[in-house]
């Protein structure tokens, strides 16, 4: 069983850029449950508000101007409900600039991520590729000298100005890719190391990919968000 001590510097850093993008999208999409949220009880503090409207004036007029304690109240509550909307409002912008950013950040840990998953795989395929040849089966290398020879006396492929040594490198090349063809994909999950790393590139559910191709696009978006939060900050302030 492989330890942590034992892992690959490049396992160590896909699993980290792993969990790492995993939390970011976990509170990318707590904004967008929170916005969801917020929309809903702002439409509801407006439509309280609407109803509180009609039916305060509605009474206003019925009672001819007289301002009830009762009515007082009323007016209060309207007041109340207009301003809570309001409020919402402001709130939404600001959450909606934190799911921009939000996403901003998850598009770098996605990159992190992919690019981290691509340096583990091909260690781990690499690191394979050279202890198999350093325990390449005797009987191959002794078919693979057996044919060489055959070459030289009875060759292959037509042409005096033929390698021997490329032409069989191709023939035991194709042979053996063929043959790893062959195999089903379910092999390559007996590894506990691969079945960690994945033999695919991850997935990026919910990032918004065509904000991850365009780095450009990402800077911007980026300035213009703190230009946003300044404004925002300065309305506030007044």
């Amino acid at each position: 069983m492989t330890t942590p001590e034992q892992k690959p510097a490049s396992l160590v850093r896909f699993e980290k850029a792993r969990a790492e993008h995993t939390e970011r999208m976990r509170t990318y999409n707590g904004i967008c449950a929170d916005i969801a949220r917020c929309e809903k009880e702002q439409q509801a503090a407006i439509e309280a508000g609407k109803e509180a409207e009609s039916n305060w004036r509605t009474r206003f007029r019925n009672l001819r101007g007289n301002l009830t304690d009762e009515l007082r109240a009323e007016h209060s509550q309207r007041i109340a409900s207009r301003e809570l909307a309001d409020e919402f409002g402001g709130l939404l912008k600001e959450l909606a600039l934190d799911k921009q950013e939000a996403m901003l950040k998850c598009c770098g840990s996605a990159s992190e991520y992919v690019n981290s998953h691509r340096e583990a795989f091909t260690g781990f395929a690499d690191a394979h590729w050279q202890s198999a040849l350093r325990n390449v089966s005797p009987s191959l290398l002794w078919a693979i000298k057996l044919r060489l020879r055959r070459e030289e006396l009875s060759p292959t492929f037509a042409g005096d100005d033929r390698d021997r040594i490329k032409d069989v490198a191709g023939l035991v090349g194709e042979a053996l890719t063929r043959a790893a063809a062959a195999l089903p994909d379910s092999v390559l999950k007996e590894a506990p190391l691969l079945e960690n790393i994945g033999l695919h590139r991850p997935a990026l559910t919910g990032v918004d990919m065509e904000l991850y191709t365009r780095p450009l696009r990402r800077q911007k978006l980026g300035e213009s968000i703190l230009a946003q939060r300044v404004k925002l900050q300065e309305g506030s302030q007044k």
